[in-house]
Order: C-alpha cells, then sequence, then structure tokens
C-alpha cells in the first residue's frame, strides 16, 4: 500500500463514520501515515500537542 492510498481508505473511513472536521482528519492521517511508513511512535506528549494545536 502507498502513502497515498493509505491517505485516501483512511480520508474515506472517517468521513463514512460521520466525522466532518477535515483539519482534524487530516491530523490523524497524518499520525497514522508516520506510524506505519516512518514507524514513529505516537506518545502522550504528541497527544498534548495536538490537543493543544485545536484549542488554539
Amino acid at each position: 500500500m502507498t502513502r497515498e492510498e493509505l491517505r485516501a481508505n483512511l480520508y474515506q473511513t472517517y468521513v463514512s463514520i460521520g466525522m466532518h472536521d477535515h483539519v482534524l482528519i487530516q491530523e490523524y492521517i497524518r499520525v497514522a501515515e508516520s506510524f506505519v511508513f516512518d514507524h514513529k511512535q505516537y506518545t502522550k506528549l504528541d497527544e498534548e500537542n495536538l490537543i493543544k494545536k485545536f484549542q488554539n
């Protein structure tokens, strides 16, 4: 699976389950993409930073 295929599949899935915040969807996709392709772990600090980003 390519990055583009992963992004497209995840985007379709998020929209189909009722998510409508496209910026948030893109952030979730970015996290998944970096986990799958770059083997980057998503930490509690990353989650806190994401929450802070969307609170502002």
